[in-house]
């Protein structure tokens, strides 16, 4: 059986009009998702390496332990399926996954404006469940995994105003898929 190792790392934006998770667009799947990705062989031993290469790949020009640093969630990670990978052409597949925080170090509006906007999108927490949202399932799991995302730390220590956030990335509660205001 198939095993994947997968490092997720949830990004939470207080902002005015309220938190707002940061996520990447994913082109393979057509959806907006967490930035994260496999672990990989030499990393086994401590997912931490994976989460902070992952995001540091992810959020390029950003720099870890300059501009962000990443921190775990929870000790162990979580174990479900078997289930049929949508990556691997089907075959079943035992999946492991770690969440990790990630925290700011410096003023999250000037990273953010050096980020590509059309790859990234500020979701507000309270739109997640809406119909019409075209959020990929990592953002699913982490909610039931995690007991409800509200119990990750913020990024940021205090509230941004909304219309500081470069505006490709901003979204409303009244936005459907990955329409933009």
């Amino acid at each position: 059986m198939r095993h994947s190792h997968v490092a997720y790392v949830i990004i939470r934006l207080p902002t005015i009009a309220g938190t707002s998770l940061l996520l990447r667009k994913h082109e393979k799947w057509g959806d907006w998702s967490l930035v994260g990705g496999h672990v990989e062989d030499w990393e086994i031993d401590d997912w931490s390496r994976a989460a902070l290469r992952e995001a540091s790949e992810e959020l390029e020009p950003l720099v870890a332990e300059q501009d962000f640093c990443v921190s775990p969630i929870h000790n162990e990670p979580f174990t479900w399926g078997p289930e049929r990978s949508r990556s691997a052409h089907g075959e079943r597949t035992l999946y492991h996954i770690q969440y990790f925080n990630l925290a700011f170090l410096r003023d999250p509006i000037e990273l953010l404006s050096r980020l590509p906007a059309a790859e990234f999108i500020l979701v507000p927490e309270s739109a997640i469940d809406s119909e019409g949202n075209a959020l990929g399932r990592p953002v699913h799991r982490a909610r039931r995994f995690l007991a409800g995302i509200e119990a990750v730390a913020p990024a940021w220590g205090k509230a941004l105003d909304i219309q500081c956030i470069p505006t490709g990335m901003r979204r409303t509660t009244q936005d459907k898929g990955a329409t933009r205001k």
